[in-house]
């Protein structure tokens, strides 16, 4: 019996001796710790002493049952949201906690710990935290609720991505995150290819208040090897090959900034509930490739109340409009690219300054074939503030045959667009707002559509429906300050080309153009289009205020060429001095400055939270400006 038992405590005392790690990288140096293959097995990891329980075997992740559209906002539905509309997430009762600090940890003497050790997780109070983030991913076990928690104002260099763990389902998620006193979120300073990446088959996962910084490619910074030397990154990476579902993720209050693309979701299989809140997004650029603050392929997604701001340019164009040297601006660069996107939601998102548009849909129909197909469909664009870039929201491209629609079901409701054009990255004189084509069903409703002020941009419209578009609304919308100094035979306020429509409404639209010579409304084609309830008015020659087919028409000829009876034409007479995003900063004491309000929106707290640098605060004190307009249905 005495020979078991020390047979017993030699084997304890070997297994947990072995278990020790010693790092071999560079300080802060991550290393791939799961295959990249998504064919290969998934490593069991190894666990180093710590008073949580040490079975390292993988957990049983739950199937995954998501479904398009279903999001799995579980921090709210299960444990609810702070009084600032914050994620509160967790921990299970099996869960590791693994803390690292670059500045007090050590490798070689650190524990994870279980909950019941640990009184309040973001300030676990004496612990022996890991140094590396390698050394604490290495710890956390595939299929289970394991947290790595990054101390606040610390940060480390890591020069290989760092991979995410499955969790174990949609309520129990691994988590990467923070935890101390301090504000400041925890640098992750990136020369990596990218910089988190969740990959094939990972499900389950949270991504909470990072600082995710590609600093090497940041002009301004000492360590920046100079143009045409930086490598292009991408900040967090969701990747699922073709015939595979895997999602349930929630990326929240991060900052990323000065990566070729912040975030990327591609992969020809299925990303589901992909869920990104209250991040900041800025500063992509690339001197080689397309970039965008987020690019995103064959998946369902909710993005809310993020600001985007700067992406896709580092410098104006300086050429024909394809240099891409120093990160010059192009017309392939955005701050949203979506592709092939379904049951998707933009909602009360902060759009700022894009190379060339905010919001880029595509739909592509099959290549290898000639008819068009429904690639996108069930979209959402709500309550989002826009200012700047060349093209504010564009559901049009990409492969069209010019056969049929393309997309099914896309709303655009209650948001307000500003100053479109007004930046000309790409040295272009395009000011679109609304770029409509190929639509089967939708609703464009409530939005504002105002001001643009640069006198050099001409190419210029609100809102353009073209191409095989069919049950399409247009309504309740205020159209103001888009000025023109001579009126277009091409565009207006509300444009429509010569294809075939059917069953289009536009209604109860308010359209003020006021010191403007461009068209009220220009249609190539008014065959089933109804007319009826809006206001009109602009600057131009009363004759010329409308067209039909290439005919000017005044209001009167208008009304008995179309039916729009219940029409009328006469000016409103909106707020002065007019109401725009640089005079809602200086009202809030933001000094007016785009580059303040970005500062002023990352560096705020969890715990400062303030509702002045919100889209629906932004959008009151507009709207109130013009009118008050919102959509009824």
């Amino acid at each position: 019996m005495l020979k078991s038992k020390y047979l017993v405590f030699l084997f304890v005392v070997v297994f947990v001796t072995g278990c020790k790690t010693s790092p071999t990288a560079d300080e802060g140096q991550v290393v791939n710790t799961i295959p990249i293959s998504a064919s290969e097995t998934t490593q069991t990891d190894t666990a180093v002493a710590s008073t949580a329980d040490t079975n390292d075997q993988t957990g049983d992740i739950a199937p995954y049952t998501v479904q398009p559209g279903e999001f799995n906002l579980y921090p709210r539905e299960t444990n609810g949201w702070d009084e600032s509309g914050w994620s509160i997430i967790t921990p299970s009762d099996d869960s590791r906690l693994i803390y690292v600090s670059s500045s007090t940890g050590d490798d070689e003497t650190a524990e994870f710990y279980a909950p019941r050790d640990i009184d309040l997780v973001e300030a676990p109070g004496a612990i022996k935290p890991y140094k590396t983030i390698e050394a604490a991913i290495e710890n956390a076990r595939e299929g289970y609720p394991d947290w790595v928690l990054l101390r606040r104002g610390d940060e480390w260099k890591v020069y290989e991505p760092i991979y995410a763990r499955s969790g174990r389902s949609p309520s129990e998620r691994f988590v990467v995150t923070s935890y101390g006193e301090r504000n400041q979120r925890p640098a992750i300073k990136s020369d990596a290819s990218e910089t988190i990446r969740i990959w094939s088959g990972r499900s389950y996962v949270a991504i909470v208040g990072l600082e995710l910084d590609a600093y090497r490619r940041d002009p301004s910074s000492p360590d920046f090897p100079g143009w045409g030397a930086a490598d292009e990154s991408i900040g967090l990476r969701v990747f699922s090959p073709e015939d595979s579902t895997m999602g349930t993720i929630i990326i929240e209050n991060n900052d990323i900034k000065f990566f070729s693309k912040g975030i990327s979701i591609n992969g020809q299989g299925d990303k589901l509930d992909i869920v990104i809140r209250r991040n900041i997004v800025r500063n992509s650029y690339s001197e080689r490739d397309h970039s965008q603050g987020i690019y995103a392929s064959h998946a369902s997604i909710l993005l809310e109340e993020n600001v985007f701001d700067h992406n896709g340019w580092y410098k104006k164009q300086e050429s024909d409009g394809s240099e891409e040297s120093e990160g010059q601006a192009t017309k392939f660069n955005h701050n949203t690219y979506f592709s092939d996107t379904y049951h998707t939601k933009f909602i009360n998102n902060i759009f700022l300054r894009s190379s060339s548009i905010q919001n880029k849909w595509a739909s592509n129909s099959d290549k290898n074939s000639t008819i068009d197909s429904i690639n996108s469909h069930d979209l959402l664009m709500e309550g989002n503030l826009y200012v700047g870039g060349e093209v504010g929201i564009s559901a049009g491209g990409n492969t069209d045959y010019n056969t049929g629609p393309r997309w099914r079901n896309v709303t655009i409701k209650n948001n307000v667009l500003l100053a479109i054009g007004r930046d000309q990255p790409t040295n272009r004189t395009l000011g679109w707002y609304m770029e409509v084509s190929d639509w089967q069903g939708g609703s464009i409703c409530g939005n504002y559509m105002l001001n643009n002020d640069n006198a050099l941009v001409t190419n210029l419209y609100g809102i353009n429906l073209i191409g095989h578009s069919s049950d399409v609304s247009i309504s309740e919308n205020t159209i103001h300050g888009l000025l023109r100094d001579v009126p277009s035979d091409k565009t207006g306020a509300i444009s429509l080309d010569s294809e075939t429509k059917n069953n289009i409404t536009i209604e109860n639209n308010n359209i003020q153009l006021s010191d403007s010579q461009m068209r009220v409304v220009i249609a190539h084609n008014n065959t089933d289009v109804t007319y009826n309830g809006n206001r009109y008015y602009s600057d131009a020659d009363p004759d010329l205020w409308f067209s039909i087919d290439g005919s000017d028409e005044n209001f009167d000829s208008w009304q008995a060429s179309t039916g729009d009876i219940n029409s009328t034409a006469d000016r409103d007479q909106f707020s002065e001095p007019p109401r725009s995003f640089e005079t809602y900063l200086s009202l809030i004491g933001a000094s007016g400055s785009i580059d303040t309000f970005v500062d002023l929106v990352a560096n705020q707290s969890k715990q400062d939270w303030s509702r002045d640098l919100t889209a629906q605060a932004i959008a009151e004190y507009i709207r109130e400006g013009y009118g008050g307009l919102e959509c009824s249905q």
